[in-house]
C-alpha cells in the first residue's frame, strides 16, 4: 500500500509541477487510481476463470470422445457394407 501512495504522491506532485492546481492533480490521480482497481483482475477472479475453462475444455473433450465413436461405429459399418457388397455382391 505504501508504494500505491507514494506513487500517487509523485504523480499529483508531478501534474502540480506541470501547472495544474491542487484540486485538479488531486482528482485525476484519483481517476487513474479507480481505473486501475476497477480493471485489475484478482487472485478470485483468475481462479473462477481458470476452472470455467477447465470445466468447458472437460465438456468439449466429452464430446470430442462421442464423436470419436460414433465415427468409429459408422467406419465399421461402411466397410463391413463395403465388404458384404464386394464378396457376396
Amino acid at each position: 500500500m505504501t508504494s500505491l501512495t507514494m506513487n500517487i504522491l509523485t504523480a499529483v506532485k508531478a501534474l502540480k509541477a506541470s501547472g495544474f492546481n491542487d484540486e485538479q492533480s488531486e482528482k485525476i490521480v484519483e481517476v487513474i487510481a479507480e481505473l486501475q482497481n476497477t480493471s485489475a483482475a484478482t487472485k478470485v477472479d483468475l481462479t473462477a476463470a481458470t476452472e470455467s475453462i477447465k470445466t468447458d475444455i472437460n465438456t468439449i473433450k466429452t464430446d470430442l470422445d462421442w464423436m470419436k465413436k460414433l465415427i468409429l461405429a459408422v467406419g465399421v459399418t461402411v466397410v463391413i457394407a463395403a465388404l458384404k457388397y464386394i464378396f457376396i455382391g
